[in-house]
This record gives C-alpha cells, sequence and structure tokens, in this order.
C-alpha cells in the first residue's frame, strides 16, 4: 500500500478522482480516503497545515497501515532564480529549518536533516518526464513559517544555503516516516518565488492549476513505482 499526503481539501480532491475509493473514516481530524489507483492499494491522507497536524497525520499513517512508501505532495515558495511557478521540487534532503538547541548542543543543533529515498525520488522524476512537469531536486526547508520577510530569506539561506524551496510540513513527514522506517519523498509545487515577482498567479488559480498537476504526478508516480 502506497501512503499519500496531502494538506489542503484541493488537493485531496484532485487526487481522488484518480482513486476507485471503497471506504473513509476520519481520526483525529486527520482524513483518510481507501481504495485503488491503477489496481495498486492507496490510502490518501489529508494532514492539516503545519508541522504539528503534519506529524499526527503522519504517525497515525504509519501505525495503522503496512505501507511500501509515503509521497507527500504540497505548495512551497522557490527560493532560487531557475524556478517558475507550478515547477515541481522533489526532495533529495528534507530539512527542519528552525530546529535549534544550539545554546546547549553547539552547531551540530541547527536544523534535522532527512534524506528522501533514491528509488522513489526516480519515481518522481519518471513521472515529471512522463507529463511534461518542469522539475527541480535538491533541499527541501520545513518551518512553521509563512515567510514574507526579507529577513527570514536572509536567515534561511545563511543556515541552509542549499535549499531550494520552503514549507511547513515536509520535515514533520520525513521525520515521522524515517523513524517508521517507510521509504519516502516530499514533492512540491511553486506558489511563487523569491526572484520572479512577475510571474506571480492569483492563488485561488494556482491551487486549482497545481492540485490538478500533483494529482496527475501521483498517478504517474505508482505506474512508475511499480514498474521496478
Amino acid at each position: 500500500m502506497i501512503g499519500i499526503i496531502a494538506a489542503m481539501d484541493a488537493e485531496i480532491t484532485e487526487i481522488e478522482k484518480f482513486v476507485n475509493v471503497t471506504s473513509k473514516q476520519t481520526i483525529a481530524r486527520s482524513e483518510f480516503i481507501y481504495g485503488t489507483i491503477k489496481d495498486k492499494d492507496v490510502v490518501l491522507c489529508k494532514s492539516g497545515v503545519g508541522k504539528g497536524m503534519a506529524s499526527m497525520s503522519t504517525t497515525l499513517l504509519c501505525m495503522n497501515h503496512c505501507l511500501e512508501a509515503i509521497i507527500n505532495i504540497g505548495t512551497a515558495g522557490g527560493l532560487i532564480e531557475e524556478e517558475n511557478v507550478l515547477d515541481l521540487i522533489i526532495s533529495d534532503t528534507v530539512v527542519q529549518a528552525d530546529y535549534d538547541t544550539t545554546p546547549i548542543d553547539g552547531p551540530s543543533g541547527l536544523g534535522l536533516s532527512f534524506q528522501a529515498d533514491a528509488s522513489l525520488k526516480e519515481s518522481c522524476i519518471k513521472a515529471c518526464q512522463a507529463n511534461h512537469i518542469p522539475y527541480h531536486v535538491g533541499t527541501i526547508a520545513s518551518q512553521d513559517l509563512f515567510m514574507q520577510r526579507e529577513e527570514d530569506f536572509q536567515k534561511l539561506m545563511k543556515n541552509f544555503p542549499d535549499s531550494i524551496c520552503s514549507e511547513m510540513e515536509a520535515g514533520a513527514i520525513a521525520q515521522v516516516a524515517s523513524a517508521f522506517q517507510i521509504p519516502y519523498v516530499i514533492v512540491r509545487s511553486i506558489s511563487d518565488t523569491i526572484y520572479h515577482h512577475e510571474n506571480a498567479m492569483e492563488f485561488s488559480k494556482y491551487v486549482s492549476l497545481a492540485s490538478h498537476q500533483s494529482a496527475k504526478l501521483v498517478r504517474s508516480f505508482i505506474e512508475a513505482f511499480y514498474e521496478k
């Protein structure tokens, strides 16, 4: 069974269009939808926004299901010039950028890093190529912060200069999946970028387009995953 995690209703709704749904349940505000995509068992989980909700939902997902892999889709802000709105980011590394115990642990207390599964990463790359979706592979920075100030950007890039996008759930999902030893990969759609303000898109339009694109990617990802 593949676990599919998304934070927003629009993302869940678009993926559900590809699911042959068999049942649904809600546990502690986390929604779970069961069924198949391409005859493969999946469980679709709506996590909610932020690391607290994401960690709870992912823990419930891991404890109650026998998972072969987890894919998490969502939205992020772009941090490099090469990115454009609706490009996809595929995780190589995920870092909890707001984790800081340096007063007692020194430099080693800055950030928690987790590596995405290499095979799942390749399945995502194949899915992007099959759907002709522009993509980038790199470090996803996760923090419970919607970055809007220049100082937020400068602090993040000073501490984690390899970051190529910033968002609010991936760090928790990566940490929980790693603790349960379940392979995972994170995929983020770029909603805006620090460098290309002229590419701005009205958010409701963006959510519709990004959710549809991410749903197509998930379907192709599952096909690529089982081709191995």
